[in-house]
């Protein structure tokens, strides 16, 4: 049970991030997340490492995955630091020794914004810098209830960022930002008369426009990237 006065925040975020929590039992934490500092804490710490471990995965030249999994593995835990943070100095540590392969290997993806985007869509992983500037779009119309909503930087672009979630306990994200977003790697424009592209990418449909603002959403399923196209055309505070 998941109590604000006596319960391991620790806990609940590593099983929220990994998925193991059953979906009632999700839906209690994430309820309880809006007012519980501790919680979104931990969430946030244990999201930014599987960022971390993820984007290694993912753009790092060959081995380096078999690297991290060997720091991991070796690194001592003293009992006063939580394994977190010792998988977080394990990452970054190897990170930071292949840094200018990754870079090259990145160069050659997608836009850096559009890469940053990407992760946090394939991870549900959100690195906040603090809360949205803008409130977030009432996509409730649609089906979608809001999970969160953060200010994060997408490789120096800043956006507002929204996690939204289905019934069916998908999740879609969606990216608002006073700048336009670069372009992704073989995208297509949209219909006639409207301004913005779609593309496919690690398995997810992007859709970027600019009205009612700049925005660019990212899903798994296309439809659901549907979805928040139309609660934003219809969301009357939307400017």
């Amino acid at each position: 049970m998941i109590g604000r006065r006596s319960h391991d925040s620790e806990r609940n975020a590593a099983l929220y991030v990994t998925g193991e929590m059953r979906p009632a039992e999700r839906r209690r934490f994430e309820a309880h997340l809006i007012g519980c500092d501790d919680c979104w804490r931990e969430v946030s710490l244990a999201r930014e490492g599987r960022r971390m471990a993820e984007a290694a995965r993912e753009i790092a030249p060959p081995g380096l995955r078999d690297d991290i999994r060997a720091s991991i593995s070796v690194a001592a835990v003293p009992r006063r630091f939580p394994r977190r943070l010792v998988l977080l100095a394990a990452v970054a540590s190897v990170l930071a020794v292949s840094m200018f392969s990754a870079a090259e290997v990145r160069s050659r993806q997608q836009p850096p914004p559009i890469a940053a985007a990407l992760a946090a869509a394939r991870t549900d992983t959100l690195a906040a810098r603090g809360p949205s500037e803008r409130p977030a779009p009432n996509l409730s119309s649609q089906g979608l209830q809001l999970v969160m909503g953060e200010r994060v930087d997408l490789a120096g672009l800043t956006s507002d960022a929204f996690m939204y979630r289905s019934a069916a306990g998908e999740s879609v994200l969606l990216f608002t930002s006073r700048d336009p977003f670069p372009v992704a790697h073989d995208a297509s424009p949209l219909a006639a008369g409207v301004n913005g592209w779609t593309a496919k990418s690690d398995g997810m449909t992007l859709v970027c426009g600019d009205r009612p603002m700049s925005y660019l959403v990212i899903a798994r399923d296309a439809w659901l990237v549907g979805l928040v196209e139309r609660g934003l055309i219809s969301e009357p505070t939307a400017s």
